[in-house]
């Protein structure tokens, strides 16, 4: 950039980490102000403005954990306890004697009025009796309190922002420490005995999507989430201000998101999800960062005052998390805990790889993992519930071995924790879980194979971590490039008009719980496709191939489209309006599906064009294959990267939320040489 904006800028920044410092102390923001402010990710300035000076808080008590992080000289972590001695986290969660609010009228986990003959004590014995026997050393998340005065470590999810769907922005609201506060000393009045706390989590699968948990949305995400609250939310007007900060008028906004507006007062969440720009990515990931940032600061700040000493162990994220919260997490908590239900029975490199270089070198623990059988002996039928199921007790008992030689075998990996004690109710648990991922049944009786295939691998566990080969990743994992190999098929037409020929199927619909989406009767010989894109992730149809290109392998839908090269579609779609064109492999499913069903050959992946927008004329849209990049909210996320047009689902039209009520009219969607 020139010398002089240079300049301004150096003047900006500075300016920024003096008043964030003068705020909040220069022992607590210096280390992070190189990786925060020079990033540009987060405005230090709004920062300083959002949080406010720190909540009164009482005289903090006598420090309360014993245990320590310890790296060893061949890189390996490990928790220590008071002596020194290492090891690692072997949990389980949620050891209670009955469930959560359980259903009226169902059949649940509640062994003491009857085996126990109303002895807590004496259930307790026995529990812990079995976590030992085992192997276990820790008690996981949502486990009793008046266990913690045992042998076994224990570990509190304080749920610091509580409960409400928009936690993840509450530290941009004023008098969040003292929410804070209050709900950390709430909590710990469930856990009066914390002499031999491990940890504690900060709070359990926030919504940092903005829409959920999990599952990245491209217009979903919390920057939408912010805009979506009424005008006078403080969490709604920092959004505002955020991106006023970011750029100097309305019509430089408009311009970099892609889309016409002329006040800032017109900014909605309609809006917002309307814009799939580069631009307006980089604002999301930014306000996350902001979000993000904002809360662990706080939070940390807060945490190791009440409770000196206490290693901050995360906030389980549900799977994967967007990359500007792993940052923030990391810079703030002495551990990263992720939440990971896997069909396979091994951990996953890239995911490691990406919350170790994301989280700044902190150990991993994964604090969420389970395979649920079939065969089981509290009547769970499995249809609610994470994870994959398998048939029997033998092949959870496999899983569990696999896959804790396998995660514990990477240094920076510092334990696992199962889910859960025991199993759910057949009828569903207060959400509706009705599954078998108990080390006991509903009537505390012990599944023996999988217990004993416990105990059998922790004997062995922290021998294959200390002498385990492998080497802590260095680098993030690359970007797949997509392949596309088109095979020479001259018996084929130059041109394939998908609308003109007989299809498969019929075309499929799919839209968001807020959308709908139509086809209407042809109009001077084009098909009407009418919208209502919502406010949520929007909507789509699928176009199917040919029947007489239907391939005799693989679902019944699936069609052989090799040979071309292009798609042109001819159509007249409302101006502005954006939309993408997809394709689909033959087996595609969801990313976190169990199995893909890859018989047509393909391994089910999806691919998708950079965003279109349309011009209110009619007008042909012409596509190169090669131009095609990998899905990554949709389709098998280990694929190989590479279209297999001979094992084709499909060839879709997708319309973010946001957009309104639109009809567009569609004359030829064509395969071309």
């Amino acid at each position: 950039m020139p010398v002089d904006i240079f300049a301004k800028k150096q003047a900006e920044q500075l300016h920024s980490r003096n008043l964030l410092i003068f705020i909040f102390g220069q022992e607590n923001m210096e280390p992070v102000l190189e990786k925060v402010l020079f990033s540009g990710v987060i405005s230090l300035a709004f920062l300083a403005g959002s949080l406010g000076q720190p909540a009164a808080v009482s005289a903090p008590p006598a420090p309360i954990a014993p245990f320590t992080i310890q790296k060893d000289p061949q890189g390996k972590f490990w928790f220590a306890d008071s002596s020194g001695r290492k090891f690692l986290s072997l949990g389980v969660n949620n050891v209670v004697p009955e469930p959560f609010q359980p259903r009226p009228n169902s059949r649940y986990y509640n062994p003491i009025p009857t085996l126990f003959k109303g002895d807590f004590q004496a259930w307790k014995q026995d529990v812990l009796q079995l976590l030992q026997e085992h192997g276990f050393n820790t008690l996981g998340a949502w486990s009793d309190g008046r266990l913690f005065d045992g042998p076994l470590a224990g570990t509190i999810c304080l749920y610091v922002a509580a409960h409400a769907p928009d936690r993840c922005l509450d530290a941009l609201r004023p008098d969040f420490q003292k929410r804070v506060l209050q709900n950390i000393q709430t909590t710990l009045e469930r856990y009066p005995y914390r002499g031999n706390l491990l940890g504690v989590f900060l709070d359990n699968e926030m919504p940092w999507y903005g829409h959920a948990p999990w599952g990245e949305i491209p217009n979903a995400t919390l920057l939408e989430s912010a805009l979506s609250l009424s005008e006078d939310d403080p969490a709604r007007r920092a959004a505002i201000q955020f991106l006023q900060e970011r750029y100097k008028s309305i019509e430089s906004f408009a311009n970099a998101w892609g889309k016409p507006i002329s006040d800032w007062r017109q900014l909605t969440v309609e809006y917002a999800c309307s814009c799939l720009s580069e631009a307006a990515h980089t604002d999301r990931q930014a306000f996350i960062g902001l979000a993000a940032e904002s809360f662990y600061h706080a939070v940390a700040q807060i945490v190791r005052e009440q409770m000196p000493g206490v290693l901050l162990l995360g906030t389980r994220f549900a799977g994967y998390a967007p990359q500007p919260v792993i940052e923030a997490c990391g810079r703030h908590c002495d551990v990263i805990s992720f939440n990971n239900y896997t069909a396979k029975p091994a951990a996953d490199p890239d995911m490691l790889a990406r919350y170790w270089i994301w989280g700044g070198q902190k150990p991993l623990l994964i604090t969420e993992f389970s395979w649920r059988a079939e065969e089981n002996t509290s009547g769970n039928p499995n249809t609610g519930g994470a994870g994959a199921v398998v048939k029997t007790q033998a092949q959870r008992a496999e899983n569990y071995q696999k896959y804790i030689e396998d995660l514990l075998s990477y240094p920076m990996v510092i334990g696992a924790h199962w889910f859960e004690f025991a199993d759910q109710s057949p009828q569903g648990r207060f959400d509706g879980e009705n599954s078998n991922y108990g080390i006991v049944d509903i009537e505390h009786r012990p599944y023996a194979e999988l217990l004993a295939a416990m105990k059998q691998i922790h004997q062995q566990i922290e021998e294959i971590h200390a002498r385990s080969p492998r080497t802590a990743p260095i680098t993030l994992p690359a970007p797949k490039q997509v392949r596309i190999e088109i095979a020479q098929r001259p018996e084929r037409p130059p041109v394939a008009d998908l609308l003109k020929t007989e299809p498969v199927k019929a075309p499929e619909l799919f839209w968001a719980p807020d959308a709908s989406i139509q086809i209407g009767p042809q109009e001077n010989g084009a098909l009407q496709i009418h919208l209502q894109t919502g406010r949520d992730w929007g909507c789509g149809l699928l176009f199917f191939g040919p029947k007489e290109w239907k391939t005799a392998d693989g679902p019944e839908f699936a069609a052989d489209l090799d040979g071309y090269s292009s798609i042109e579609m001819d159509a007249l779609i409302p101006q502005a309006l954006s939309f993408q064109v997809l394709i689909d492999e033959a087996g595609v499913d969801r990313p976190d599906a169990p199995s893909y069903d890859t018989r047509a050959g393909d391994d089910a992946e999806s691919f998708i064009f950079p965003v279109l927008q349309g011009s209110g004329t009619r007008k042909i849209y012409h596509l190169n294959l090669s131009d095609l990049t990998l899905r990554t909210d949709w389709g098998n996320p280990k694929g190989a990267g590479r279209l297999d047009l001979y094992a084709v689902k499909g060839i879709g039209l997708y319309f973010p939320g946001g957009q309104g009520q639109q009809t567009l009219f569609l004359y030829a969607l064509q395969l071309v040489r």
